[in-house]
């Protein structure tokens, strides 16, 4: 695998707030398998991250992480109709829509 299959450039932060008395374990697991399922698939996404936060119980954050600003950008857009019915799915868990960032990436090590 060369250096330009593993670039990360751009990060795309997914904050996620549930609707109180929700069991959260069953939105991630909805997640994990959404982003497993198109991982296989060519998106252009070079990994995700979901994170549940350890003191809010109705806090979580999903991240992508991408090469390009263009596969970001072309994934998040309203016509992804995959991403659209994730969202719809979800939307009555949800206390607010998700909020998104994008970030351009200074370096990336782990």
């Amino acid at each position: 695998m060369s250096s330009t299959e593993n670039r990360i450039n751009y990060i795309k932060h997914n904050s996620i707030r549930t609707k109180t008395g929700l069991k959260r374990e069953a939105i991630t697991k909805i997640l994990l398998e959404f982003f497993e399922e198109i991982k296989a698939n060519s998106t252009g996404m070079k990994g995700f991250m979901v994170m549940d936060d350890l003191q809010d119980k109705q806090e979580s954050v999903v991240i992508t992480f991408w090469e390009s600003k263009e596969d970001m950008d072309s994934f998040y857009r309203p016509e992804n109709k995959l991403l659209m019915d994730l969202v719809k799915e979800l939307n009555p868990s949800f206390e607010r829509l998700p909020v998104r960032k994008d970030y351009h990436v200074a370096k990336f090590e782990v």
